[in-house]
């Protein structure tokens, strides 16, 4: 297959790195990838030379360049495209007015706001809610399959940790009213109180940092509780290795990172039971699951963690198998080629 992969506007974060993982996993298993965008993002790509990836600049100025969609019709007739997916409404918008309608354009949907995505001729949804969503909106018209982010599990070897000394928290997420870290910092103040010893190491960055900062100072956790920031690919695996348990804390979300990486590191998870990320783990089985903006509940559940080294063990023990065999790159690269392939034969059976 020749697969076209695009992403416009929206192109930062977990949406981007999505994108990227898209094209690679199809790339690895054979395909052409061409991969569109805009010539500002240009520079965020990686070297992909001798991988089976062709990056191709096209600018577009909003959904209703035309001009772009023409410029992209001779793209996809000129490199004989069989198939388009597009991760931003932008993107779907442009490719599906160049697109002939033999070459399915895919709408690999990121987000629960899409509305802009709904003139695709078929829908990628990386939770089972999204899905849900989709065909209410379609009414189930068009063709909509569940196929998760993926993520890369390590080594077994790498999963050895050294002995901690203290009980470790990790948690890592955009510092936004919507992510409910401060309820997690509201839950290690009562665990200070009630006599659990602790570390946090909690990564990330945004507009609520500083507010977060002043609170950890007046509960008196400034040497409990750390803020490294944004952390890079090459730190994560100091920081998954050395946490006994992640927790997710997130009032609303659609499926962050971080739970799926987590898993693979074989870390026992905290997670909100909200919409979305909730499907990824069971209660009692995969993780702990607790309501949204709860820090007297999130407390008990980290002090449940504390006193029980061996429920840490077993739940990371589960969550790692089912990243395993739900969400590692080689399923998700199988899923990914068999939906497509089914989609060009669709298409091309009408």
């Amino acid at each position: 297959m020749h697969i076209l992969n695009a992403v416009y506007g929206d192109s930062t974060g977990g949406r981007w790195n999505a994108t990227l993982k898209t094209g690679e996993l199809l790339a690895q298993r054979g395909h052409r990838v061409t991969f569109l965008v805009a010539p500002e993002d240009a520079a965020k790509v990686p070297d992909y030379a001798g991988r089976g990836i062709e990056v191709v600049t096209m600018r577009n100025s909003g959904h209703y360049d035309l001009i772009a969609s023409w410029r992209a019709r001779r793209l996809i007739r000129d490199c004989k495209v069989d198939v388009v997916i597009a991760h931003s409404g932008r993107a779907i918008h442009m490719l599906k007015r160049a697109a002939p309608s033999s070459v399915p354009v895919v709408a690999f949907n990121h987000s629960h706001n899409i509305k802009r995505t709904l003139r695709a001729d078929a829908f990628f949804c990386i939770t089972p809610y999204m899905k849900q969503i989709i065909d209410a909106a379609t009414g189930g018209a068009k063709p909509a399959f569940v196929i998760s982010n993926a993520v890369s599990v390590p080594d077994e070897a790498l999963l050895e940790r050294p002995a901690n000394p203290v009980f470790t928290v990790g948690a890592m997420a955009r510092m936004a009213p919507n992510k409910g870290v401060a309820d997690l910092v509201e839950a290690l103040g009562l665990l200070d109180r009630e006599g659990v010893a602790f570390r946090a190491v909690i990564a990330g960055d945004g507009e609520v940092r500083a507010a977060l900062g002043a609170r950890v100072a007046e509960l008196g956790l400034q040497d409990k509780v750390h803020f490294p920031g944004w952390i890079k690919a090459d730190q994560k695996q100091a920081f998954y290795r050395d946490a006994d348990v992640i927790c997710f804390t997130s009032e609303s979300d659609v499926q962050p990172l971080v739970i799926l990486e987590s898993f693979a590191w074989g870390k026992a998870l905290i997670g909100t039971d909200v919409p979305g990320p909730s499907s990824c783990y069971t209660h009692e089985d995969t993780a702990l699951v607790v309501p949204p903006k709860n820090p007297r509940t999130l407390a008990d559940a980290l002090t449940r963690l504390a006193r029980d080294q061996a429920l840490c063990e077993t739940l990371g023990r589960r969550a790692r198998a089912y990243a395993i065999a739900n969400y590692a790159d080689d399923v998700i690269g199988a899923a990914l080629e068999k939906h497509l392939r089914l989609l060009i034969d669709r298409t091309a059976s009408r």
